[in-house]
């Protein structure tokens, strides 16, 4: 999983202790994780779900400098930095890189991803489900169950999209896993900007939704698993917007289109448990394996466009 040459991490400053500068980025994100999760545990009786338009327009207002006011401080006053601490455009040119085909190919990719995870998840849900395991059961599908209007559900869409996944990828795989690829290897920077992409959901979890138990860990599997899928299509296409598109995506299928389980019968807790628990790995595992296997068509469809500097030369005949 060597890096592409024609796209090296940002910034020109050089780092001379490269320990240091993984303990700095490091802690970086701790900061960011304990802030934005102690903002979440201050204003959770305050607003309602996350589907709320009270919440949404929360997260518009305050998320942008929680998660990015940090880098930037980090960056042009700590660094020393001048250009973007993200690599947002090929060649630095927005009119360049969001061509036709290029919006077509991110959506694409996030829309297929999407169809893929969810699939896999619904079809082991119900293999579990049907085994007997859980005795009789009645299987539904529910759309757009947790919002109260179509305005509430437009909002979301537009937060979920614009605002959530752009934030957090800009923060998790264009910044941190971007500036880490600087001292480690690939392996190390996607492992690392997963465990922490999935400890910042931990303290919200634990102390906002109060998860427990079996879900707790399935989730942490999931958000790591997540983490580790956007991490290795950010590497493979050193394309932030493809991964946006995925996580955007991804975030308003599964609160807009999901299923409820009524069930009779429930089985011991330590089976119940073993059983979610792998369900989610193997999930999380097919779609590595999904996207490994397809990691060509994705660098060709989600990369920038390679654009050669060298001049154009014409021949001339006398």
């Amino acid at each position: 999983m060597e890096l592409q040459d024609e796209y090296p991490p940002v910034g020109e400053t050089d780092i001379d202790d490269p320990q240091r500068f993984i303990i700095e980025l490091l802690g970086l994100a701790l900061a960011v994780i304990l802030t934005w999760s102690l903002f979440r545990y201050l204003m959770k009786d305050v607003f309602d779900t996350i589907s709320s338009v009270s919440f949404n327009i929360s997260y518009i207002l305050v998320a942008p400098f929680i998660f990015l006011g940090p880098v930037l401080y980090y960056w042009y006053q700590y660094r020393g930095e001048e250009c973007l601490p993200v690599r947002l455009f090929a060649d630095n040119s927005p009119k360049e890189t969001f061509s036709q085909k290029f919006i077509v190919s991110i959506i694409t990719i996030g829309l297929s991803l999407t169809f893929i995870n969810y699939t896999l998840g619904l079809i082991l849900d119900y293999i579990v489900l049907s085994s007997g395991l859980y005795g009789d059961i009645d299987f539904f599908f529910t759309w757009m169950e947790e919002f109260d209007s179509f305005f509430a559900f437009l909002i979301f869409m537009v937060t979920q999209i614009a605002i959530v996944a752009t934030i957090e990828e800009c923060f998790y795989r264009g910044f941190i896993q971007d500036q880490l690829s600087k001292v480690l290897q690939s392996w190390q920077l996607i492992l690392l900007s997963a465990t922490i992409f999935a400890l910042s959901h931990l303290l919200v979890a634990i102390f906002v939704y109060e998860i427990e138990s079996k879900w707790l860990i399935t989730s942490m599997i999931n958000w790591f698993g997540f983490g580790l899928a956007t991490g290795y299509i950010y590497h493979i296409t050193r394309n932030i917007w493809t991964v946006i598109a995925w996580h955007g995506i991804w975030n308003v299928t599964v609160f807009t289109i999901w299923y409820n389980v009524f069930i009779s019968e429930t089985p011991s807790q330590g089976l119940e448990q073993f059983i979610w628990i792998s369900k989610a790995i193997l999930v999380n595992a097919l779609i590595l394996f999904a996207i490994y296997c397809t990691r060509n068509y994705i660098k060709e469809f989600g990369s920038f466009e390679n654009k050669s500097s060298a001049p154009k030369t014409i021949e001339v005949k006398l």
